[in-house]
């Protein structure tokens, strides 16, 4: 490392002072130097040879480095570099001299000690109270009971902020409460928006709308399947990051540096799994599955090994939770906003999950076609994703959880399963078991449907 001017008039020139006894060094050959060192010059001169090293270059012509209890001094001239093995405290009277570093003895070792951590990478921290802030926050559009989680999230973010100090490991913390901050404060006005529908009578007499909403078709195959895919491809971005983003909070630094925290999908995307495996079983009629490039794991050198691939394993089936929430909360209050304003155009969109279109409609009722059925389908798909993840059969991610969280010796017989997961995981698609397994996910969807078609919206009528 290059030393640095420490007198506050470095950058007017040489100051008076110094001088003293030469030092007497051999270098790395054994050849033997003469070091004269003043605050306006270093001098070296070994026999014949001999040169300078004015005060505006030793920041760039002198150069130390702490060996063990020794120092190696780097010295640059015109035409060769001159290295000497000293003592610290013979680099420190050096040092004292030439008035750029202080003269303490041990002054050297602390300078390396603050630049090789200055060099280390700083870890984000993450906290348990951040992500429960996030995932009630998350809940507090819900009526009624989103009022308590809005209370839970708004006491975890005090509690945090409390307790977090602003440093560059917990930069992470911060926009992290940052994003729960927007969602509560966009949960606490849907929560209020959809509570307040609830109390209010069905307005029958505004059911009398144009004819274009009477009726609604579905959005057409083309269409379905472009939404689909959109849909598909930005939540398997969002679970693969989410990934690793998780396994670099815990200490893996492997998927960041591979370029594997990004939204982007093209980081993520598996040309077999992603793209040509669905397209030839939708071609052939069977049902859809397919996957995104897994995310690298290294968690030899991480503390508490089992608890960090737990964290890591849900947090892409729990990012996928979150994102439905997110959908779930913007169709509720637009579904709200209809109800008062459009009953027609609600009971249209939102008889059921299904996405359609009204009937001869253009313009503004299109768009709204389009956003209604991009937000049902954006929840339908990640809460598929999350539960069908969840599943513990290798490779999927609630494997890692089930063998992580089984005692050791249990675990270690159920990892010896990985191997032939793939082929146990055909067997159940073969004999459509994963519509059992799945059974979980359809009901929430089914209870949502109600609760948008037959509950929020339309069943206090009055």
């Amino acid at each position: 490392m290059s030393i640095h001017d420490a007198s506050p008039d470095s950058q007017s020139g040489p100051t008076p002072g110094g001088g003293g006894a030469p030092f007497e060094w051999p270098d790395g050959q054994g050849q033997r130097w003469t070091v004269e060192a003043h605050p306006a010059r270093v001098s070296l001169r070994s026999g014949d040879v001999r040169f300078d090293i004015p005060r505006a270059r030793f920041s760039t012509d002198i150069y130390v480095s702490p060996m063990g209890q020794q120092v190696v001094l780097r010295f640059s001239g015109p035409d060769q570099d001159v290295g000497f093995l000293v003592s610290k405290s013979d680099a420190a009277a050096l040092f004292g001299r030439i008035e750029v570093v202080p003269v303490t003895p041990d002054a050297l070792a602390q300078q390396e000690a603050r630049e090789a951590a200055a060099r280390r990478p700083t870890w984000p921290e993450m906290t348990a109270t951040s992500v429960w802030a996030l995932i009630c926050a998350a809940l507090a559009f819900l009526p009624y009971v989103g009022f308590v989680f809005a209370l839970i999230a708004a006491a975890l973010l005090w509690r945090q902020r409390k307790r977090t100090q602003p440093t560059p490991a917990t930069r992470h913390i911060r926009k992290m409460a940052v994003v729960t901050l927007g969602l509560l404060v966009w949960g606490i006005a849907v929560c209020m928006l959809s509570t307040w529908t609830w109390t209010q009578p069905f307005p029958v007499e505004k059911l009398n709308s144009p004819s274009a909403f009477v009726g609604g078709q579905d959005l057409g195959t083309p269409l379905r399947v472009v939404l689909v895919v959109v849909v598909v491809l930005a939540s398997l971005s969002i679970h693969e990051a989410a990934h690793a983003i998780s396994a670099w909070w815990c200490g893996d630094d492997l998927a960041r540096s591979l370029g594997r925290v990004t939204l982007n999908p093209k980081a993520h995307i598996d040309l077999f799994g992603t793209v040509i495996l669905p397209t030839l079983l939708a071609v052939s009629g069977l049902g859809v599955f397919g996957y995104a490039k897994p995310v690298p794991v290294q968690l030899a050198g991480v503390r508490n090994y089992r608890r960090a691939h737990i964290l890591i394993s849900i947090a892409g089936p729990g990012s996928n939770l979150l994102l439905a929430a997110a959908a779930l909360s913007v169709l509720l209050a637009i579904g709200c906003v209809l109800r008062y304003f459009a009953p027609a155009v609600a009971l249209l969109h939102f008889q059921s999950l299904a996405p359609v279109v009204p009937a001869g409609s253009v313009g503004l009722g299109a768009i709204l076609a389009m956003v209604i059925g991009l937000l049902k389908l954006t929840f339908i798909v990640n809460i598929i994703l999350a539960l069908f993840n969840l599943i513990p059969i290798p490779p999927l991610d609630g494997s890692w959880v089930l063998e992580h969280l089984f005692p050791q010796t249990l675990g270690q017989v159920y990892a010896r399963l990985r191997p032939y997961g793939f082929m146990l995981f055909l067997l159940l698609y073969m004999t459509h078991a994963f519509r059992y397994l799945l059974a979980p996910a359809w009901q929430i969807i089914g209870t949502v449907s109600g609760m948008l078609s037959d509950g929020v919206l339309f069943s206090l009528a009055g």
